[in-house]
């Protein structure tokens, strides 16, 4: 008996938070693949999962909305950091890519500043 209560126990220990939860999400489990819980655990976090190791594979409904908003987030950023870096080379191919024409016998004409 003894076997049984732990199996249920770690069944229901969030693997993040290592709380007591009703009601969890299997790392490994369909939603849980689907998902890629692993995948962003893994990127995300200072920790590993793997379906090998000895520790709980469930997620509370808590982690799970703190690990897809960090995901939100980071896609975020690196679909900025995109827009950012095509802007610049866009930028910069546009300046490179300047050819002027120079007559030598005028010299070349600038709009006064004001």
């Amino acid at each position: 008996m003894g076997s049984l209560d732990r199996g249920v126990l770690t069944g229901y220990i969030c693997r993040l938070c290592s709380e007591m939860h009703r009601v969890v999400l299997h790392i490994y489990g369909e939603e849980g693949m689907r998902l890629c819980i692993s995948d962003k655990i893994n990127r995300y976090l200072s920790i590993n999962v793997s379906p090998s190791d000895p520790l709980p594979k469930t997620i509370c409904r808590n982690c799970l909305e703190r690990l897809e908003n960090q995901h939100r987030l980071a896609q975020r950023i690196e679909q900025a950091a995109s827009i950012m870096k095509e802007k610049r080379r866009l930028q910069s191919s546009r300046n490179s890519c300047y050819v002027g024409i120079c007559n030598d016998t005028e010299p070349p004409h600038h709009s006064p500043i004001q």
